[in-house]
């Protein structure tokens, strides 16, 4: 009788364990996966946005407007602007690859 008692306390304790282990895979392989999807946002991000590092900002090649570029290196979607809104100090701080890039979407 005892050693049915215990026979059943250790299959018992093994299901609970396998369970919490499954648990820990299944939470795991979440995490991977929103990884994953975070590094590909990331890689689509960088072919439709080109950094003009001279002006601190970034192009959206998309939507042809500009953004500034935070201290976390993120852009800001909160600052557009575009070409018409531009002074001659920032046309003058491009540098001539980046001149070149901004004027093709003209």
């Amino acid at each position: 009788m005892l050693s049915t008692v215990i026979i059943i306390l250790a299959i018992l304790f093994a299901c609970i364990f396998l369970a919490w282990r499954d648990d820990k895979i299944t939470a795991l392989e979440k995490r991977v996966e929103f990884l994953e999807q975070k590094i590909n946002k990331k890689l689509v991000s960088r072919l439709l946005f080109v950094e003009l590092k001279s002006v601190n900002s970034v192009l959206d090649t998309l939507n042809n407007c500009f953004y500034q570029i935070d201290e976390n290196g993120d852009y800001d979607v909160d600052t557009e602007y575009r070409l018409e809104d531009v002074t001659d100090e920032w046309w003058e701080a491009l540098s001539k690859g980046e001149l070149d890039i901004v004027n093709k979407i003209r």
